[in-house]
């Protein structure tokens, strides 16, 4: 028998993760958005990147209808636009700085808060339990640097300051 909710958000809040924003726009072309941990890098060749949204999202419609979307990844300072970003708001945009991307017709890009943003195309749509992923094809993005945003049980931090010397796993 699996384990209950409580356990499994228990489990999965033990492990430590970048946020990012994914955002889009409506079919009247106004932004929409969300916060998410999940996403993750899925193939170099192509570019290929994975996000999972829970099915009760509000930007979830947007994104099917649009097929385009950037991720944009938070950096360290930006815990309130994240928090913004999680809640059912309506207008998460009033007062936030963004730019439209030109490599994807307006999808807005968080230029101020980010450490990179990547702009997508849905390639694909998964449905699994109460979650859909998206994959997308990375169609353009930039570095821009900075200490990215993390998340661990429930409480933001900042990426440790880099050591000198080699990485090792």
């Amino acid at each position: 028998m699996p384990v209950d909710r409580a356990t499994f958000r228990e489990l999965a809040g033990s492990f430590p993760s970048g946020v990012s924003v994914v955002t889009t726009v409506d079919d009247t072309g106004a932004p929409r958005g969300l916060t998410t941990q999940a996403f993750i890098s899925l193939s170099t060749e192509p570019p290929l990147v994975l996000v999972s949204l829970d099915r009760s999202s509000r930007t979830l419609a947007a994104l099917r209808a649009c097929k385009r979307f950037a991720v944009n990844v938070l950096k360290a300072g930006s815990e309130d636009l994240s928090t913004r970003f999680a809640t059912k708001a309506e207008d998460k945009f009033a007062g936030v700085r963004w730019a439209p991307s030109a490599v994807l017709s307006g999808v807005p890009i968080l230029t101020d808060s980010v450490t990179a943003f990547m702009e997508c195309t849905v390639v694909q749509v998964i449905e699994q339990g109460d979650h859909v992923m998206l994959v997308g094809s990375v169609e353009g993005g930039q570095v821009l640097g900075g200490t990215p945003l993390l998340y661990y049980r429930r409480t933001y931090a900042a990426w440790p300051e880099e050591r000198p010397g080699p990485a090792s796993l």
